[in-house]
């Protein structure tokens, strides 16, 4: 009987009738006692469908309510609070340490002749761990009676006594987000390059309303990038490589709702706004035409373009300025596929050597030592001589597009860049004519 009762619950009518059959001759069954079996298996079923439905009909009702109550709601907004005047109103990150803006304010006032400053405000006093030494961002009149901002970091190599790396118009305080600073040189004496391979330091510090920031820079491999998940705060101080430089940055800002299973909200990304003084500037150029072999771009007259400065958008190196026309404010750029390019290079963290030139259709890395290794999707740079370093602002050219062969000195290369799409690049420019 048991084995039948097994039975009963299957969905199989097939497997019943066949239970049955095997208890015929121990049990002479009243007329229409399969049937009745039957049946009532069915009725039982129907109820507990009819349960189980009823129950995650339930089930879901609590989580639709829920989240409609503590998850969702209406999208996140930014509110510029209202202008101080020419500065941002901004209400300080952290602890102000009244010491840090007295002397900062003091530095302010020595560089150049823009001191002394007067009605001075602090955004950031403090001294920060990932830095490992202090940050300093203060608003103020100068003594001409413009708005300015400016960024100060500590001196690692003079007991970290603070320095101006950057004296910058205030920014508009209505339009303003986030404000950034990106370089290889804020660890050390003023315009020096840090030694370090991972020496560019990006700082950004947003709005209010703002509860994270996420800095991100292509002169990274292999990066995840996803929403922030760790502590958040609208001030960041990230390590990037040396190689990374303000245009290579993108910093983007989120906002997360003080509710239960609420998520990040992207509220704005922008690129990195600038380096420091020693740093190459970057002019911003418009693609007004091409050929097979090179692009002509347009850009602001009295910039300081000249033959053999780097052309680079965000993902890597476009091409090499060959000639320029001042008075017109244009420029013919050789991309890295054409004929006309060539340069020294190097593979990023490996640093093996070589030589890179365009076929008129590909880039080929030569002169690589045979017994240098070099494997497919190997970053390979080209220094910047706009930054005065082989290492610092280096540009990604392009990448291995297989193995090196053992013994080989050659390997192909995939452009960095996408040359087939250009509208707007960057020419860099060295920070002093």
């Amino acid at each position: 009987m048991l084995s039948l009762i097994k039975r009963c619950a299957m969905h199989d009518t097939t497997e019943l009738r066949d239970g049955l059959a095997d208890l015929a001759e121990s049990v002479i069954p009243t007329t229409g006692y399969e049937s009745k079996i039957m049946r009532r298996a069915e009725r039982r079923r129907g109820r507990r469908r009819i349960a189980a439905g009823a129950a995650a009909a339930v089930c879901l009702a609590v989580l639709v309510t829920t989240f409609r109550v503590v998850g969702f709601g209406s999208t996140p907004q930014l509110a510029a609070p209202p202008p101080d005047g020419p500065f941002l109103s901004w209400s300080p990150v952290g602890d102000v340490d009244a010491r840090l803006v007295r002397e900062a304010t003091g530095v302010w006032d020595r560089a150049g002749s823009t001191g002394p400053h007067t009605d001075v405000r602090a955004l950031v006093a403090t001294r920060h761990p990932r830095l490992r030494s202090t940050v300093v961002v203060l608003q103020a009149y100068d003594k001409q009676g413009d708005a300015r901002l400016a960024f100060f970091t500590g001196d690692s190599g003079a007991a970290d006594a603070l320095r101006m790396r950057v004296d910058r118009p205030a920014p508009d305080p209505v339009k303003t987000q986030v404000i950034s600073l990106v370089s290889p040189r804020l660890s050390g004496a003023a315009g020096e390059v840090s030694n370090d391979p991972a020496g560019t330091y990006a700082i950004a510090l947003a709005m209010p309303g703002v509860t994270a920031l996420r800095v991100s820079s292509t002169a990274v491999d292999d990066e995840i990038v996803q929403e922030p998940d760790g502590p958040t705060s609208r001030l960041v101080v990230k390590r990037l490589p040396i190689a990374a430089t303000a245009q290579t940055t993108t910093i983007a800002g989120f906002v997360k709702p003080k509710r239960p299973f609420a998520g990040f909200t992207k509220m704005f990304e922008v690129p990195g706004e600038a380096g420091v003084d020693g740093d190459a500037l970057a002019v911003p150029a418009e693609v007004i035409g091409r050929n097979g072999q090179q692009i002509t771009v347009a850009f602001p007259k009295d910039q300081g373009v000249r033959r053999g400065q780097l052309a680079v958008v965000a993902e890597g190196l476009v091409g090499r300025v060959y000639a320029v026309d001042t008075v017109r404010g244009e420029a013919t750029v050789d991309l890295v596929t054409s004929t006309g390019f060539s340069g020294q290079v190097y593979t990023n963290i490996s640093n093996v050597p070589g030589f890179v030139r365009g076929t008129g259709g590909k880039l080929v890395m030569e002169g690589i030592p045979a017994n240098g290794e070099v494997y497919r999707t190997n970053r390979v740079l080209m220094p910047d001589p706009s930054q005065q370093s082989d290492r610092a602002g280096a540009v990604t050219i392009g990448r291995a597009a297989a193995d090196k062969v053992t013994g080989s000195t050659t390997v192909e290369l995939t452009p960095a860049a996408d040359l087939a799409d250009l509208t707007s690049l960057s020419i860099m420019t060295p920070s002093t004519p």
